[in-house]
């Protein structure tokens, strides 16, 4: 049977200047201090992912320490993290052999990013081309309204090499939208779903369930990747770990 080993990732800690007397809290002024990003997987079978050799001595880590600020390192950011990921799943694969990993992450803007050609409602005009950005090609979705539609291909750009817009994209898909704004101002509200033709679109599960750059990079190399819920650190195992 092939093991499978749970891998947790990501922390940020701060390293201020001044150290406190015990039962002292310094209030530190502002600038001091330095920002230190650790970001590192832990795994259940030897607390960090890393690679040992015969004296037990550590050969490969996966660790990637940056110290972002002014003067300092670019903020991490996903094209960061998809490098380390890289390197992550490498020296998984060589540390435990025929083993699929499964990666967890929380909810991070990085972890989430997706690919420049992804489809997002919000980033469209209302009309064919102009300034808009071209977005992949799609397939209408089983949750469209219109069932003899649903599995059908859509091309995102029209036969001239033209971004499409709301309009004829909701169209396609067989929604009437005369008479509909374009996008909500200054934005929808929470509970409405077709208040304006963005909205509408954005609730289209094809633009709703778009993978991650980062779980498709994961996935591809034959492993799992989950997130955690939102706003719920404490789920996080490397929330417990104290990187020095």
């Amino acid at each position: 049977m092939v093991r499978t080993y749970v891998i947790v990732v990501g922390d940020t800690i701060l390293i201020p200047v001044e150290r406190a007397q015990p039962d002292e809290q310094i209030l530190q002024k502002k600038g001091r201090g330095r920002i230190i990003h650790v970001s590192d997987f832990v795994e259940e079978e030897n607390g960090r992912l890393i690679i040992r050799d015969e004296e037990g001595v550590i050969v490969k880590d996966a660790q990637m320490i940056i110290y972002p600020g002014t003067g300092g390192d670019p903020w991490w950011d996903h094209t960061q993290l998809l490098v380390q990921v890289d390197k992550a799943i490498a020296i998984f694969d060589k540390a435990h052999p025929g083993c699929k990993g499964v990666f967890i992450f929380n909810q991070s803007s990085a972890h989430g990013s997706l690919g420049p050609d992804a489809l997002r409602a919000f980033d469209m005009n209302k009309s064919n081309g102009g300034k808009q950005r071209k977005q992949k090609d799609t397939v209408i979705p089983m949750n469209n309204p219109h069932e003899g539609l649903r599995g059908k291909p859509q091309k995102m750009t029209t036969d001239t090499g033209e971004a499409k817009g709301l309009k004829q994209v909701l169209e396609e898909r067989g929604f009437n939208v005369a008479g509909m704004s374009a996008k909500c101002s200054p934005v929808c509200a929470f509970e409405n779903n077709d208040c304006c033709m963005a909205r509408l679109l954005s609730k289209q599960d094809d633009f709703r369930l778009q993978t991650s750059l980062l779980e498709q990079k994961i996935t591809a190399k034959g492993h799992h990747c989950i997130f955690l819920p939102k706003f719920h650190c404490e789920l996080n195992p490397i929330e417990m770990v104290l990187f020095i």
